[in-house]
């Protein structure tokens, strides 16, 4: 028997970013269970209609899984009023007669304020109907909890995290030395390029030469297309155009060299894996899943946090982060002084443990715990 997994997309199509928007780092939290467990079958992997003769992944669940492990991401968008996410949730749910487990439940936020906070009722009936589906679930954070149980009313909840961090236990068990080595370069993720903080740190990373990975921007990558294709002096986004502003043919010069070398953009997580292993040193932003493909891969991470969500993650996981404020002056160098992974080390078998836990309540099977 198969475990079915559904929700985020483990590859992204060529026309992303600039036609399908999308977020690459949903991919490494999307591969979670695959790289846990064998015999994981993706609903829009198709060889499971061909190979069963099933007529609807409700069915091939049904007839020939143990389970549905669902990717969720950032689902819960407080504020929101759309519905439509729920309702075709919902829909199904009620065709799967299987154990459901959820991966990653968290809320989208900017602040751990909860005062005031709503969902619309179709979000929360869904979450009570997964309290009464799941033996427990699984969310990243406290303020997720929180949010649960005073908007939803949903209790039967455990925090662990962000499954991904415990899909490479090998690769994390490279940590300790890599923070000695040190080989390669470093490598930037920012989310909100147009805010002065972010601003800055981007431009740091072209004087510093590190590596840019872009996980979403379309204004970003289109730049990068017009660079790498010859297309001459490419309109530049607005986060570039005061890089070495009383310096303009220079500052242009300097940047289309600097993304033709440095920018990267993934569409699977086996180039990303690989790209970090083999030339980043650390990676540092606001990125989360930026920063967690860089420790999955062995190679440190400073988390710089700047909203509730990245927040709850790094603090339940004793991940090394760091307001973005208190970066505000700091170049490359000096970021990388901060970062520490003591706390993290002591903690991480204890966060495997309590996944395994959690894991077990479902009826699925354990990960192996890291030799750090």
């Amino acid at each position: 028997m198969a475990i079915a997994v559904a929700g985020c997309r483990r590859e992204l199509p060529p026309d992303f970013p600039l036609e399908r928007p999308e977020n690459s780092g949903n991919m490494i939290h999307a591969n979670a269970p695959f790289e846990m467990f064998d015999d994981c079958v993706y609903r829009l992997d198709r060889q499971w209609r061909a190979l069963t003769g099933a007529a609807t992944f409700a069915e091939f669940v049904n007839r020939h899984c143990t389970h549905l492990v669902f990717t969720m991401a950032n689902t819960l968008r407080l504020g929101s009023d759309d519905p439509a996410p729920f309702i075709r949730l919902r829909t199904l749910l009620d065709q799967i007669d299987k154990p459901v487990v959820i991966f990653g439940l968290g809320v989208q936020s900017d602040t751990d304020d909860l005062s005031g906070a709503t969902l619309p009722d179709e979000a929360i009936s869904v979450m009570r109907h997964l309290q009464d589906r799941c033996a427990v679930i699984g969310v990243r954070g406290r303020t997720t909890q929180r949010a649960l149980e005073q908007i939803c009313g949903v209790t039967n909840v455990k925090v662990v995290g962000c499954p991904s961090l415990f899909s490479r236990p090998a690769r994390l068990a490279r940590l300790r030395a890599n923070l000695k080595e040190g080989h390669g370069r470093p490598a930037f993720g920012g989310t909100k390029l147009n805010q002065p903080a972010e601003t800055r740190l981007l431009h740091d990373a072209i004087r510093a030469d590190a590596f840019l990975v872009e996980p979403s921007n379309r204004r970003n990558h289109q730049f990068y297309v017009d660079v790498s294709g010859g297309r001459h002096a490419p309109r530049l986004p607005r986060f570039l155009r005061s890089y070495r502003e009383h310096e303009p043919k220079a500052a242009r010069a300097e940047i289309e060299g600097y993304y033709q070398r440095r920018y990267r953009l993934f569409r699977d997580t086996a180039s990303w894996y690989t790209f970090n292993e083999e030339s980043v040193s650390f990676t540092y932003g606001t990125r989360f899943h930026v920063n967690m493909a860089s420790i999955l891969s062995g190679k440190p991470a400073l988390w710089l946090t700047h909203d509730a969500r990245t927040r709850e993650l790094t603090d339940f996981l004793h991940l090394p982060a760091v307001p973005l404020a208190d970066v505000a002056d700091m170049d490359v160098h000096d970021i990388r002084s901060l970062i520490d992974y003591d706390d993290f080390f002591d903690h991480v078998g204890g966060l495997f443990d309590n996944f395994n836990e959690y894991l077990a309540a479902n009826g699925l099977p354990a990960v192996e715990r890291p030799a750090i």
